[in-house]
């Protein structure tokens, strides 16, 4: 341990727990100046070290993410007694604990007040799943959904599986980091044709945001704009909601994270 993990370990020290150990020490006063200096310094240093030990156990369980092309082209989801061949464009992997508490988020930014559909926010503004209204494509002539956005845990994917990009084949991925959460920004092109001849592709815009202490993962795409799924995803809330989830819940180590309505 050096000088500098002290110093950041007494940096995570918060003022509440410096001002209860004071208060501990208080019945010292009566003893020499010398003995209380002494015990003064030798609880928070116990202090200091018990925080960095826990700062660093908790680091060690934080998640982690990464993208890559998949080996294989499909994977089979098994429903009980059901199963179902997916393609595979994208995969991302997680690794991590098998839990992590469940969230809520809450849009504090939207390009129109009418923008989300039959899926909206709840009557405080908090959601797990939103869907914007669909917009219409002149050049394919087609309605397609503006924006969807949903919550997903590291813990479902961090035995084997991934989350995967099925119907979607990403261009350059961009990562960025905003405060404590990863932004995965790409533009993907879908990989089935919007007309007859089969020559025509549509391409949709996703940010996938990544919370590697807390294990979310909340994905924001659409056909809309990258400008506008850009500023959804950045003024997004997230908010506990007291439960816990566990990789357990989950039938299945594998989901989609494409575009899609309902």
């Amino acid at each position: 341990m050096t000088n500098l993990d002290l110093l950041e370990a007494m940096n995570g020290i918060g003022e509440d727990t410096v001002l209860h150990t004071r208060r501990l020490l208080e019945h010292e006063e009566k003893q020499s100046m010398n003995k209380s200096k002494r015990i003064w310094r030798t609880v928070l240093i116990a202090a200091v070290i018990a925080s960095l030990l826990s700062v660093t156990a908790y680091a060690a369980a934080h998640f982690t993410m990464r993208g890559r092309k998949p080996a294989e082209k499909s994977f089979t989801v098994q429903y009980g007694t059901i199963s179902h061949e997916v393609p595979m464009e994208y995969v991302f992997e997680f690794e991590g604990p098998a839990e992590c508490r469940e969230v809520q988020f809450k849009t504090d930014w939207v390009p129109a007040e009418d923008y989300w559909g039959f899926v909206g926010p709840q009557e405080d503004g908090w959601a797990s799943l939103l869907e914007a209204n669909e917009i219409y494509n002149e050049t394919y002539q087609v309605y397609q959904p503006g924006c969807v956005i949903d919550v997903m845990y590291a813990p479902q994917f961090a035995d084997g599986g991934a989350m995967i990009l099925s119907g979607w084949a990403p261009g350059p991925i961009t990562e960025e980091t905003w405060g404590q959460v990863q932004a995965y920004k790409f533009t993907a092109t879908a990989t089935h044709p919007m007309n007859l001849e089969g020559t025509a592709f549509a391409e949709g815009n996703f940010v996938i945001l990544f919370h590697p202490e807390e294990g979310w993962i909340i994905g924001v795409r659409g056909y809309d704009s990258m400008e506008n799924i850009e500023q959804i995803a950045r003024n997004l809330e997230v908010r506990p909601t007291g439960g816990t989830v566990r990789s357990s819940d989950f039938e299945t180590s594998f989901a989609d994270c494409d575009i899609y309505i309902g």
